[in-house]
């Protein structure tokens, strides 16, 4: 029992460290102004997919964070993955596009969904 006590101190410490660490991590919280180049970016990259005559883009999210793109959700076919992306790509002030988007076999919502 004295033991445990004795390690009580020890493991507070290293809670507090991961936490303070943690906190330090996330950053400073973003101006008025990146939160709406962000939004900027994302809504090009959107219109860019939206605009595409060959990609159905109508269940793929945008999120912008810093230039960094993020797709979700899903397209029909396989192609459309990697179009989506090279899309993206191309849309001024993209660094990066993260690929999130999923392929949903049988072209229907109750196949089942598959990367």
């Amino acid at each position: 029992m004295a033991q445990t006590i004795k390690r009580v101190p020890f493991a507070a410490v290293a809670v507090a460290a991961i936490c303070a660490v943690a906190a330090c991590a996330s950053g400073p919280p973003k101006t008025e102004a990146q939160r709406a180049d962000d939004k900027a970016i994302a809504d090009r990259v959107e219109a860019a997919l939206n605009s595409d005559k060959v990609l159905y883009a109508k269940h793929i999210s945008v999120h912008a964070d810093n230039g960094v793109v993020h797709l979700s959700g899903y397209v029909w076919e396989r192609p459309d993955l990697d179009l989506a992306v090279a899309i993206a790509s191309t849309v001024p002030g993209v660094t990066q596009v993260v690929n999130d988007l999923e392929l949903n076999r049988n072209g229907n919502e109750n196949g089942p969904v598959a990367r």
